[in-house]
This record gives C-alpha cells, sequence and structure tokens, in this order.
C-alpha cells in the first residue's frame, strides 16, 4: 500500500515540476516513505515480540521422561484458588515473633498441574526449583495443606489447614507487573485461606519447575 501511495506521488510530481525541482521532490518523498516503511515494521517486530513473551514457558513439569511445558496462559486455564495468608519465621521461635504481612494470593492447586501425568504414583514427594537453583521437597501432606498454622503471638492453631497453591498474583497484580526482576515471581509457592500464617519455609519464590518424586 505505502509503495502504491508512493506511486501516485511520483506521477504528480513528475507532470507538475520542472526537472531540477523534481529530482530534489522525488528524492524527499522517496526518503518519507522508506521511514515509514521501516518504522511500521519495527511495530511489527515488536508486536511479535511482544506476543512471543507473553506465551513464553514460565513452568516445567516433570515426571520421569514426562514433561510438561506451561506458559502464564497454561496455567490460568486451570482451576484457580485465592486466599489470603502470610508466614512466620519459625526458626525465631518462641524468642522472636516475625510475620510477614497478610496478602491476598491467585494461583492453581499444585495437584491441578499434576492431573494428565500418566501413572502418577499414589505416593510421592514434589520437588520445588527455584530459578536461582533453590529446592524445596513437600510431602502429599503438605500439598494437601496439612501443615502447622499459627496465630499472631507464634502458638500452633489445632485442627486448621490450608491450601497450597502456585501463585501467580498478589494483592490482585501479576509478579511480571509488581516484581519485573523476578525477586519473588513471576510464580510462587503459598499457603493460604482466611487470613491464615504458616511457616516461612513452606514458601517458595522464583519458582520454575514442579518435580514428582515417586516414593513407591
Amino acid at each position: 500500500m505505502i509503495f502504491g501511495i508512493s506511486k501516485c506521488f511520483y506521477n504528480i510530481v513528475r507532470c507538475s515540476y520542472p526537472m531540477a525541482e523534481r529530482s530534489f521532490l522525488l528524492a524527499t518523498i522517496l526518503a518519507f516513505f522508506i521511514i515509514i516503511a521501516l518504522t511500521i515494521g519495527c511495530i511489527d517486530n515488536n508486536k511479535t515480540e511482544n506476543k512471543e513473551e507473553a506465551q513464553s514457558v514460565l513452568l516445567n513439569v516433570i515426571f520421569g521422561d514426562y514433561q510438561a511445558n506451561y506458559t502464564i496462559e497454561d496455567i490460568e486455564s486451570l482451576d484457580s484458588y485465592s486466599g489470603t495468608g502470610g508466614n512466620i519465621k519459625t526458626k525465631l521461635l518462641p524468642d522472636s515473633v516475625v510475620i510477614s504481612e497478610i496478602n491476598e494470593y491467585e494461583g492453581v492447586y499444585i495437584t491441578a498441574l499434576l492431573e494428565d501425568i500418566p501413572n502418577l504414583p499414589d505416593n510421592y514427594n514434589v520437588s520445588i526449583i527455584s530459578s536461582d537453583g533453590w529446592s524445596t521437597t513437600y510431602t502429599m501432606n503438605e500439598i494437601l495443606g496439612l501443615v502447622d498454622l499459627y496465630n499472631e503471638t507464634g502458638d500452633i492453631i489445632p485442627n486448621e489447614t490450608a491450601v497450597m497453591i502456585l501463585a501467580y498474583k498478589e494483592e490482585g497484580a501479576y509478579y511480571s507487573e509488581i516484581d519485573p526482576n523476578n525477586e519473588i515471581g513471576p510464580l510462587r509457592i503459598a499457603f493460604v485461606g482466611e487470613d491464615i500464617i504458616t511457616s516461612s519455609t513452606l514458601w517458595s519464590k522464583m519458582v520454575v519447575s514442579i518435580e514428582i518424586i515417586s516414593l513407591q
């Protein structure tokens, strides 16, 4: 389309101006349309790059020879759960009670990421691996939320459970928005419910991989 328009301008100039002025004007018009074409090309390239970035793989789920890759769109297509929670530094108890802010987290059940795995064993642990190489292993009981819950004074609350999720939002915002340097996200493990407090050792950040470890 750009080259069609430029051809029309060329015909107008050729018919309306003397040779000397015609050459100058044609060169100016040609340069103008080249700049427009390059600008449009850059915009199209940026759109393509942004689309590819939005669809980039954030998570790998591994079990033996099985591996599934998930984009944020894939993860959000699974059953989601929203809840509030914070964590307490249990290693400082009972001398000191340090509790994080109680925030709202949105994510997916860990079990939802395992449903498509063929021949998933009845008994397994899950290893959560972070982008810095740190790994945390969770038992099936912990995956199901059977963990210790604490009150604001650091005492354990009996007969209470949590929900373990792979969170991609905190306080309604994606980690890619509030944490562009990926110091926490874009995915993290959180234990949530209704303003519950769990041990900080259970919370994992910068999650990039989930590996199932069979105990059979």
